[in-house]
């Protein structure tokens, strides 16, 4: 008969390591932003996720992404804003007390023809197709909103990973 029993807990072991190596990323910070219609041709709402390394501080987002617009806009859903306009002008966001400060932060980027901005000096806040204010546009940001989110810490999640994983590791213990 073979003994399960060294298998068992290098499974468990091995399990274990793997989780938490899944969940050992850098902190970061989700926030949602959202803007409405005021100068543009297109009537309706953006809105989006922004990730930014925890903490206060001035950063620049990982991550910018449009959940919801106006379909007339023309943009598939969910939008990636860096992947498509890949010309970044401007990627600043200043967070103090676990909020986005919305005069100080300013995301501007464009592919050549279309733009997204959030907080643009000279534009405001809009999803374009193509020139300024030809889709949602708020010129003055007097719309603009940001929230944060709250995420599960990792280590919270990988503490009850691994208690699950001792519980089989267990259960198989006693069937060998």
């Amino acid at each position: 008969m073979i003994n399960l029993k060294p298998l068992t807990s290098t499974l468990a072991a091995s399990m274990v390591v793997t989780v938490m190596g899944a969940f050992d990323v850098a902190n970061a910070a989700t926030f949602t932003f959202s803007f409405m219609n005021e100068d543009g041709l297109v009537d309706g709402t953006v809105e989006g996720v922004i990730e930014l390394p925890d903490g206060d501080g001035t950063f620049a987002a990982s991550s910018v992404t449009v959940t919801s617009a106006p379909a007339a806009l023309g943009f598939t859903l969910p939008f990636d804003v860096f992947s498509n306009f890949p010309n970044i002008i401007d990627n600043s966001f200043t967070v103090s007390g676990g909020n986005i400060d919305v005069v100080a932060s300013t995301v501007l980027a464009t592919n050549g023809f279309q733009a997204f901005f959030l907080n643009n000096p000279a534009f405001g806040t809009q999803f374009a197709p193509e020139a300024p204010n030809s889709g949602v546009a708020d010129n003055d940001n007097s719309t603009l909103v940001y929230s944060s989110v709250s995420v599960p810490e990792p280590t919270s999640m990988i503490a009850l990973a691994g208690v699950g994983l001792l519980g089989v590791a267990s259960k198989l213990k006693k069937k060998a």
